[in-house]
Formats: structure tokens, C-alpha cells, sequence
């Protein structure tokens, strides 16, 4: 009997080993199985679309209390919004992992909501807090499947969140920012919607004039968007153009960013395969180039609380800029706290993190370039 159940024992083990190593050499299947939609998408089942004349339709507003009002102990970092001559539209990442529909309610609570407000206002849209009021709208994102699979489902799902984002900046424009300059930024599933956002909404017209700079951070932004006018920031003091950086090890898989994400070029969605990425150092401001950890003015950890903020880790990374447009990161000393969420070697939640002192000290200068100019 027991060499029965040994055996058995032994089976389940050699299992679960070809069963994990097939999932390793099939991605696809896993995805499928642990992140794709049960049912296809389906117009005439949506969450209800946020109105943008209330504020709860807004993670973020300057003249409420909120997440992104946060900063950090020991830094001499200010909430300045109130004095802010400047606002940024910021359009969150995904945080809406589920399959039970394409697109997440733009009040989806829970861990959807969690990841939104403790960690991306917190640790993303705060590092606007000293120079400009900050606008965060929620909308109906899309499931992460959306950007995986090749399923017509995922581009309807992308399109209807834009749809939201698209009606949140026209409610931004006419009744919030009162003509002030303002930047664009968001990070991941918002760089996509904001690098189309620029395509559609601002390039050619009387608000690009106003755009101090659109940190598109966490996609594939190409070089060239194909629009007069888009272009990336080549030097610390560039205004009216886009930021874009990756950050990567050097054992990371690059084909995700060079070849097979999304893109929204030329009026339609394509793949990145056969594009130039950008990549704006973070830490120099400049395209391209390399800068030392010792100049990295400090990154920011993640902290699950939502009680006082952790402290900033100066010369935490280097930053340089491949030759293929990924920025090469090494985070040194302890690094526990920028560990969670790295898979093979790619730092893509950290994009922010891993800079935050010196993208304050970049949107700082910005403006300021931005005012002289």
C-alpha cells in the first residue's frame, strides 16, 4: 500500500513538472487559461460609462482630497497644487486583471480599485504633485487579455476605453483646465490611449501650443508617429513632445516591446514590428544616452500601507538607453521592495519608481523651459 501511494506521489510530482514546463513553452495556452474573458465582448452588456461632470468620475482631482496628494517623508517634496500654474491629464495603467468582461466598471472596486489608488495615484500620478494640478479620470479599461490575445474582442474593448479617456480630456479641456498649459502622461494601457489621445486630439491644433510635454511611459512609442509636430524630447529643456522609456535588465525577452505590442498609428491599430522605439532617459531628460546610478536622485518603493510613504533610495539604478530603444536598469543593494511583479527580468511596474525624484525634477524643468519659451 505505501509503495502504491509513493507512487502515486511520485506521478502527481512528475505531473505537475511537464504540466508547468508545457505552460513555460506555451505561454499562449496559459494566458488563455488564466487570463482570457470567458465570453466575448458584448456592447449590449457594458458597465455603465462614467459621467466626467461628477467628480466620482475621477481617481484624481486637485480640489479634493486624494491618493495622488501623497509625498514623500525626508524629501523636501511639497503638494503644490493649489498654487499650480500647470495641470496634467494623467491616464492610469491597467489595474483590471479579471475575466468576468473585456472591460472593468469605471467604479470597479476591490483589487482593481486597490491597485488604481494605493499604488498607481500614490506611487504614479503624485509625482505631479509639485508642479500641477492633477486629473486623473477612471474609465472602462480593458481586461489585460485585451493586449495579449489577437481576438477581435481585445480591440473593441481597447476602443471603448478609449472612447471614455477621449470624453474625460474634451471634459478636461472645456470645464476643468481653463486654458492653462497642461501635459499628458500615463503609464502602460494609459500610454497607448495617450499616444493616440496626441495623434487625434491635440497634434494640429491650437492645444498643441499648450502641451508642456506628454510623458507617454511603460508602451512602445514609436520615433515617429507619423504626424507633424510628434516628436520625442531630445534634450531636458524640449517642450511639446513625448517621453517614452521601458526599463529592462539585460536578460529581459525584448520581443513583447520591439514586435508585438499594440500601436495606434496612421488612424489604426498596429504592431510595433518594423518600428523604432523611443527611449528618453530618465534621468538625463536627453533621447538616448546613459546616466549613472550616482545620478539618480532617488527611486521610490512600493509600500502596500496606505499609512506615511516609504523614503526615497537615491542612486538606486543606472539608466541607459540600448540600441534598441529599451532602458537598461540594475537596481543595487537591497532590492526587495523592487522585486514584486518582475518577470524575466522586466521592471515595467516600476517605470516610474525607479525615477521618481528626477521625473519631478524633469516636469519641473519643463515648465519652466515651457514658460520661457
Amino acid at each position: 500500500m505505501l509503495k502504491k501511494i509513493l507512487y502515486g506521489l511520485a506521478f502527481l510530482v512528475v505531473l505537475g513538472a511537464i504540466i508547468v514546463l508545457y505552460f513555460a513553452m506555451n505561454p499562449d495556452v496559459a494566458q488563455r487559461m488564466l487570463l482570457k474573458p470567458g465570453d466575448n465582448f458584448d456592447a449590449a452588456s457594458l458597465p455603465p460609462a462614467p459621467d466626467y461632470a461628477l467628480p466620482a468620475a475621477w481617481a484624481a482631482l486637485p480640489d479634493r482630497e486624494d491618493m495622488a496628494d501623497v509625498t514623500i517623508p525626508g524629501s523636501g517634496f511639497e503638494d503644490r497644487q493649489a498654487e499650480a500654474q500647470v495641470d496634467v491629464f494623467f491616464i492610469h495603467p491597467t489595474t483590471y486583471f479579471g475575466t468576468e468582461g473585456w472591460n472593468a466598471g469605471f467604479d470597479e472596486g476591490g483589487q482593481t480599485r486597490m491597485f488604481l489608488e494605493r499604488g498607481v495615484m500614490r506611487f504614479q500620478a503624485s509625482v505631479f504633485n509639485g508642479a500641477a494640478k492633477i486629473y486623473a479620470p477612471r474609465y472602462r479599461q480593458a481586461t489585460l487579455y485585451s493586449f495579449l490575445g489577437e481576438e477581435q474582442d481585445g480591440v473593441e474593448a481597447l476602443e471603448l476605453a478609449y472612447e471614455d479617456v477621449t470624453r474625460a480630456f474634451e471634459n478636461f479641456i472645456a470645464e476643468r483646465n481653463n486654458h492653462r498649459p497642461f501635459i499628458l502622461a500615463g503609464h502602460s494601457q494609459g500610454a497607448l490611449h495617450g499616444m493616440r489621445l496626441l495623434q487625434e486630439k491635440i497634434a494640429g491644433t491650437t492645444l498643441a501650443n499648450r502641451m508642456v510635454a506628454a510623458y507617454l511611459i511603460g508602451y512602445s512609442v514609436p520615433l515617429d508617429m507619423g504626424r507633424d509636430g510628434l516628436h520625442p524630447c531630445r534634450d531636458p529643456h524640449s517642450t511639446g513632445c513625448y517621453l517614452n522609456w521601458n526599463s529592462v535588465n539585460e536578460e529581459a525577452d525584448r520581443s513583447q516591446w520591439l514586435e508585438r505590442s499594440k500601436l495606434w498609428l496612421g488612424g489604426q491599430q498596429t504592431a510595433m514590428a518594423g518600428h523604432a522605439l523611443t527611449c528618453v532617459n530618465p534621468i538625463t531628460g536627453t533621447l538616448n544616452g546613459t546616466a549613472p546610478a550616482e545620478d539618480n536622485l532617488g527611486g521610490l518603493p512600493f509600500a502596500r500601507e496606505t499609512g506615511a510613504m516609504p523614503e526615497l533610495r537615491p542612486q538606486l539604478t543606472k539608466a541607459e538607453c540600448d540600441e534598441s530603444g529599451l532602458l537598461l536598469v540594475d537596481p543595487q543593494g537591497d532590492t526587495k521592495d523592487f522585486s514584486f511583479g518582475v518577470f524575466n527580468g522586466d521592471y515595467h511596474i516600476y517605470d516610474y519608481n525607479l525615477f521618481y525624484a528626477n521625473i519631478r525634477q524633469d516636469v519641473d524643468r519643463r515648465i519652466g523651459a515651457f514658460w520661457k519659451r
